[in-house]
């Protein structure tokens, strides 16, 4: 276990070094940061309805070496304009590597643009540990997972090309979505009974939640598509809709996945030791399991989608942005999706039970008739 560990930390740093220093691989020059001086430009003072706080404003001046493309090797100048809270905008520190546009060359001194910061290391190392724990910790199952991971992000992929296209969002994630459920489970649990009692059952869960969704969608005032992260502009109502269906036909998946193979697990598990268990004991078993399970997964889903959102909470209030303004205009979608998977947590208890117990007791019914 040891070398397996050491072999793991040789492999991650090696990974990390390789791609910090992957500069030829970049039509973009980049450069990489020597030395910066900062300037403090000016100090704004804000009011935010209970007490004044002043915000200060820094302009970098940062000397960097072009690392690839014609100017490699070079020293190039660049500015940066950065506030102290850090809200909108980066301070570049010295060894930070960054990407340079709009390169020109005065009286033999160079000077650009800076367009942002090199993370491709940091995600490099984050999905290199991750997987070599997956490894380390899961063994065959591990690699399964990363398997279906790397299926399920090829297979996402297709889905935004066809979608680039002119494919309907919504309906490209439909089989998306079974391909997705189909992979995880049978990666994971491989081609047995439980597998196939999973895929129902979570098919059908998330196929019942989707269609509430969509008729509350259809029957309620309709939403006010301006505020929703990265659409395009100026965009079409239909089309921003089916996104956002999309969006909820995804986001309860995962949460619906792992509270159906909880149910159905515990249905096997209890036919395996009582094959005369009673239907009724059965699902009595299987509620008392959801009730132990279903608030930890809401709260999983409350987290997911509003945690992202605490940072801009701070930021708007402290600017004497209301929380009911917020909500209304800027959270509101992250609050449907955190229903709608709740929704599906919920239906996901009685629906796989149901499945389950029927399937289970079918099977042992026709035991006892051979």
């Amino acid at each position: 276990m040891k070398k397996k560990v050491l072999l793991f930390f040789i492999v991650s740093f090696t990974i990390v070094f390789l791609v910090m220093n992957d500069y030829c691989l970049y039509n973009t020059p980049i450069g990489k940061i020597t030395s910066t001086k900062d300037n403090l430009t000016e100090t704004k003072t804000g009011y935010d309805g209970n007490h004044e706080y002043k915000e200060k404003y820094y302009n970098q001046e940062i000397s960097a070496t072009i690392m690839n493309g014609e100017y490699k090797g070079q020293t190039i100048f660049l500015t940066n304009n950065y506030t102290f809270s850090g809200a909108y905008d980066t301070k570049y520190s010295k060894g930070d590597r960054v990407f340079v546009e709009s390169i020109t060359e005065e009286n033999g001194t160079l000077t650009g643009k800076l367009t942002g910061a090199k993370r491709d290391y940091i995600v490099a190392f984050i999905l290199t540990f991750l997987f070599g724990l997956f490894l380390l910790v899961g063994g065959k199952s591990g690699i399964m997972t990363i398997l279906s991971l790397g299926i399920n992000l090829i297979t996402f992929y297709i889905v935004l090309v066809l979608y680039k296209n002119g494919t309907n969002i919504l309906l490209a994630s439909i089989p998306m979505s079974i391909i997705f459920t189909c992979l995880l489970l049978f990666f994971m649990y491989g081609r047995g009974e439980k597998t196939w009692l999973s895929l129902i059952a979570t098919l059908i869960s998330v196929g019942i939640t989707t269609l509430i969704a969509f008729g509350t969608m259809e029957l309620a005032v309709p939403m006010d598509w301006d505020f929703m992260d990265y659409l395009n502009q100026p965009y079409d109502q239909a089309d921003a809709g089916y996104i956002f269906m999309a969006e909820l036909l995804i986001g309860c998946l995962g949460a619906v996945t792992d509270v159906v193979v909880t149910i159905v697990i515990t249905v096997d598990q209890i036919v395996t030791a009582n094959p005369q268990a009673s239907k009724k004991s059965l699902l009595q078993s299987c509620r008392n399991v959801g009730d132990d399970i279903v608030g930890t997964m809401i709260n999983v889903m409350f987290l997911t989608n509003i945690a992202a959102s605490i940072p801009f909470f701070i930021l708007s209030m402290r600017n004497g942005i209301s929380m009911l303004t917020i909500i209304k205009y800027n959270v509101s979608f992250e609050l449907v999706r955190f229903l709608c998977g709740s929704i599906g947590v919920v239906l996901a208890i009685p629906i796989s039970a149901l499945v389950a117990t029927y399937f289970y007791k079918r099977q042992v019914k026709i035991n006892v008739n051979n």
